[in-house]
């Protein structure tokens, strides 16, 4: 699964749309805290201090600016939900999909 992430985070920022069954294979690639809701590309991190809530929330902001994309980020005490999808496109494309592989990628460097 680790060679399929390093493809899709070091893919294009394109915005094109993924058929159906190239979006759910993408997602699936990701692991099993994304999921498809809707419009949005979700990941939910659960069981953690707070603080590596907070680290992760900084990361994904930090991506979120190199990108220029913007997830919505909801932290609480019991975990993080991040929400992701390309506004223009009122879909989830490409461009959602590097930036979760990109966060994927950190998050499991940091120990998630």
């Amino acid at each position: 699964m680790a060679d399929n992430l390093d493809a899709l985070a070091s893919n294009t920022v394109s915005r094109s749309a993924l058929s159906p069954e190239q979006l759910n294979k993408e997602v699936a690639s990701l692991g099993a805290r994304w999921s498809i809701s809707g419009e949005n590309l979700k990941l939910e991190l659960h069981g953690a201090p707070m603080a590596k809530y907070g680290a992760a929330a900084a990361h994904a902001a930090v991506l979120a600016d190199e990108m220029d994309h913007h997830p919505t980020i909801v932290m609480e005490y019991g975990g993080l939900t991040l929400t992701i999808h390309t506004h223009d496109k009122k879909a989830i494309t490409v461009l959602d999909l590097v930036y979760a592989a990109r966060l994927e990628r950190w998050l499991r460097a940091a120990g998630w």
